[in-house]
Parts: structure tokens; C-alpha cells; sequence
């Protein structure tokens, strides 16, 4: 697929390992300059979910979807995933958006701020994509005028896959959106607004289901 697209993943680790010393830091840390080292990777940005902190999260901006299969094609993927499975709980999951990024170079705001603020949007197949992305433009717009939001770099757009919201059920179409916070409580202080509730129906217009979680992202530099 041409055109960049931004990989989320989800990297569940063991509660026992500590990410900031010894041998779940060299791990981690070699993880990251790997996917950060493969050709087509512009841009890797990581940090735990607040909610679940057992869980690293990524977001790996790709020059395009071929060249994220390349890695995965490669000989030293092999090699990469053994290494990283010394502290996984579990199998690492990922899936790919196609985010407006405004350059590969700045990336994502979102991924910038002190906290980003995650949200899956779960759709019945059919939908028109062009129906709900007026929707969401509409929300971006009426976010950005609700007093003392704070946020930042507000993005979204829809997932090259489609998910499945639970085991079980079956493939939706799926829309992932970013906002940037000050803190997680600035965030949660705004819900108390009247007026900021109802900017959120425009988000919600034609979702089966919605998901949502908080993660500190730090830029990875190799």
C-alpha cells in the first residue's frame, strides 16, 4: 500500500519486569532501536497505557504499509520478536491507521503532548466512511472552541483492517482517534462541562461501541 500509515501496537509485558533498569530496559531499549533502525520507519513514538500499565504501547509512523511488511519479511524479524518475547505476557497485537500526518518529519501533535488521549471508534461494515468523517471534522472544529479544553493536535482516521471489538464477535470497521492533554485530569475535569458533552455526540454519531484509554508517549530517538 503507498501513502504512510501509522502502526499502533500493543505489547503486552510481564508485571515482574521493570522497563527503567536491568534486563527489561535492555530489552526494551533494543526493541525500539530496531523498529526505529528498519528503512521506511520515520517516526517511533512509545509509552505505557495509564489505565494498564503492563501494557507498552507504539506508534510507528511507516513511510507505507510495504515497508512495515518488509521488516516483517526480513531475517532479522525472527531474531527481533524471540528477543522480545524474554518479557512479553502474552502476544504483541498491531494494526495500521491512516492518520493525516501533517509532515513525516513533525509527525503526529497528538503523540507530543503530555498525555494522549486514545479512542477505537467500533462501525457496522457498510458505513460510508464519508458520512462520519463530517461528523468527526465537526467535532475537531466544536472541540477547539469549548473554553480551557487545553487539548492539542486532535487526529483520526480509519483503520487499514478491520477489528473485532471482542473474542467472538465479528469484523467492524474501525476509526482511531488521538487528542493531547495536558494531564489526564484536564481531561476528565472538561467531561464536567455541559457544553463539551455535547461536542462529543458528533464523535459518537453511528458507533457501535467506543473505546478509550490514556498513554504518556515519549519519542524514541536512535
Amino acid at each position: 500500500m503507498s501513502g504512510p500509515v501509522t502502526e499502533i501496537a500493543y505489547v503486552p509485558i510481564k508485571k515482574s519486569v521493570d522497563l527503567e533498569s536491568g534486563e527489561g530496559k535492555s530489552v526494551l531499549d533494543e526493541t525500539l532501536k530496531t523498529i526505529a533502525s528498519q528503512k521506511g520507519c520515520k517516526r517511533l513514538s512509545w509509552g505505557t497505557q495509564i489505565e494498564t500499565p503492563s501494557i507498552v504501547q507504539m506508534a510507528i509512523d511507516w513511510e507505507s504499509l510495504d515497508a512495515h511488511r518488509a521488516f516483517i519479511a526480513s531475517d532479522a524479524y525472527g531474531p527481533f520478536l524471540d528477543r522480545l518475547a524474554t518479557i512479553l505476557d502474552g502476544s504483541p497485537h498491531f494494526f495500521h491507521i491512516k492518520l493525516p500526518v501533517p509532515s513525516q518529519e513533525s509527525g503526529t501533535p497528538s503523540f507530543d503532548a503530555p498525555v494522549t488521549e486514545c479512542v477505537s471508534l467500533y462501525f457496522d461494515p457498510s458505513l460510508d466512511e464519508a458520512t462520519y468523517n463530517k461528523s468527526f471534522s465537526t467535532f475537531v472544529a466544536e472541540a477547539g472552541k469549548v473554553q480551557g479544553s487545553g487539548a492539542t493536535g486532535l487526529v483520526g482516521g480509519w483503520g487499514v483492517e478491520t477489528h473485532k471489538v471482542d473474542r467472538g464477535e465479528d469484523e467492524k470497521k474501525f476509526f482511531g482517534a488521538f487528542v493531547g492533554w495536558p494531564s489526564v485530569e484536564s481531561h476528565m475535569e472538561l467531561w464536567k462541562k455541559e457544553e463539551f458533552r455535547k461536542v462529543v455526540e458528533n464523535l459518537k454519531e453511528g458507533v457501535e461501541k467506543i473505546k478509550m484509554h490514556h498513554v504518556a508517549f515519549k519519542r524514541f530517538e536512535v
